[in-house]
């Protein structure tokens, strides 16, 4: 019975290309916030590194989408 229900999870989870599009994403949402943060509060530092971490997840995702696409998985 409980390995019945564990299939049916596993069944229903997303894909791992899914998944990872979406962590990469959440990623730049983070990073947007904290620059944002980091912003109002004269926290230059963070706010440069929040920005430029945002641009290094942004150019992964991207590449990462284009070799996901090429191999059409």
């Amino acid at each position: 019975m409980i390995i019945l229900m564990m299939m049916e999870v596993i069944r229903e989870m997303p894909s791992l290309k899914h998944f990872h599009i979406l962590f990469v994403l959440v990623s730049m949402v983070l990073c947007g916030f904290l620059a944002y943060w980091s912003f109002n509060h004269d926290l230059i530092q963070y706010f440069s590194l929040s920005i430029i971490s945002f641009f290094i997840i942004g150019f992964y995702g991207f590449k990462f989408y284009g070799k996901i696409k090429s191999l059409s998985l």
